[in-house]
């Protein structure tokens, strides 16, 4: 009988393009050759869900990860997530803010970090609770050519910040309107507003908002990447609860929930959009971090034409944490059924944010560039 064990090292690494990030660490565990390919290969996984990241606990180490596809938890040791709080996800990265203040971009799964500038010295009266999120325009995995938008709110105005890699500051972008969402999409970052969706160009090296077409739609707004098409995704909310129910920790309290999702497609040439009635087998992933886009078919157990979603960073208390409004809405049925077990209790400034994991190391590779520090 063959030795397993002794694979050559390029077959061990096409075995491992078709294995989910959990396979891979089975996979590892096999002998000593096998980990050994296992830990230098940097390849991404195989396709697959993203993966719901929750914490109950700032100041622990471990980060609880639930897989849709095995229905099961994982809890993976982060002591560099230790006392952070992560404001967005883009491929696989989060954006983080430690108790300093200082910005970051880290990779959980490869353990790779992007240390960012400063936040302006001028913006001294923003907050934690001031930041709302993150944008990556690409993913730092593949190319050192990308922009993190942030998205932060002081004395309940809305402003913009960017930065590149090899920049020592951030470049503030005026804006006079409330930002709901914002894209990355055909090499242009568009912005959600109140009533108009806004395009970001560069005007002899400054970045300005131009107005594209009204997109009024009473409700949360969200900008996704359907397979090329630009939606706008809206989000219709609810008050549930009894106004008697006084522990914090009574999922009978007052909370505010979704009831249900609208979905428009944008007509960027002709300036107008249309209702969208049916996501046909795309399956969207909505919550603090990045819109996500799967293709149900290709997973099973992933309900087609749907929205699976977390919680919105609302609160009608001032207590730390609150009830989850966690579902997945069927757009067939006009229903809002559960993904996940209710009755979770989590930070109400850090819901739980999709994840999807990402293996590859960074395109800076061994650099030592000094904005980048592999952990």
């Amino acid at each position: 009988m063959a030795n397993w064990s002794n694979l050559r090292c390029d077959a061990i690494e096409h075995i491992m393009e078709f294995l989910s990030l959990p396979d891979r660490h089975r996979f590892s565990a096999v002998c000593q050759n096998w980990r050994r390919v296992a830990k230098y290969n940097s390849c991404s996984p195989v396709e697959q869900l993203p993966w719901l990241m929750m914490r109950e606990d700032a100041s622990i180490k471990k980060r609880k990860f639930y897989s849709l596809t095995e229905k099961r938890h994982y809890y993976i040791d982060i002591p560099e997530l230790q006392n952070t709080r992560w404001i967005g996800s883009s491929f696989g990265w989060l954006f983080i803010v430690d108790r300093k203040f200082i910005p970051q971009l880290f990779n959980p799964f490869t353990r790779e970090c992007f240390e960012l500038p400063m936040f302006p010295r001028f913006e001294e009266e923003m907050r934690h609770e001031g930041l709302v999120k993150a944008i990556l325009s690409h993913d730092p995995s593949k190319t050192h050519d990308f922009t993190v938008l942030l998205l932060y709110y002081i004395n309940n105005i809305t402003r913009m910040a960017f930065w590149r890699p090899g920049e020592n500051t951030w470049r503030c972008v005026p804006c006079n309107d409330y930002v709901s969402d914002a894209i990355f999409f055909r090499g242009n970052f568009y912005l959600a507003c109140t009533e108009h969706l806004f395009v970001l160009s560069d005007v002899e090296a400054n970045l300005i908002m131009k107005q594209v077409m009204p997109i009024f739609i009473a409700c949360v707004k969200y900008l996704v990447d359907f397979m090329g098409e630009l939606l706008l995704v809206g989000r219709h909310l609810k008050i549930a609860g009894d106004p008697f129910a006084m522990n914090i920790r009574d999922d009978k309290r007052l909370h505010i929930v979704t009831a249900r999702f609208v979905v428009h497609k944008l007509n960027l040439e002709g300036r107008k959009h249309s209702e969208c009635k049916d996501l046909d087998d795309g399956t969207i992933f909505l919550g603090i971090g990045c819109p996500l886009v799967v293709n149900s078919q290709l997973f099973p157990g992933c309900k087609r034409n749907s929205i699976y979603f977390t919680d919105l960073v609302l609160k009608l208390f001032p207590e730390p944490y609150g009830c989850d409004d966690l579902g997945v809405y069927d757009f067939t049925r006009d229903i809002i059924e559960p993904y996940y077990p209710p009755g979770i209790f989590h930070p109400i400034a850090e819901p739980p944010i999709w994840l999807t994991p990402n293996a590859s190391k960074s395109a800076y590779g061994h650099s030592s560039n000094k904005n980048i520090n592999k952990r």
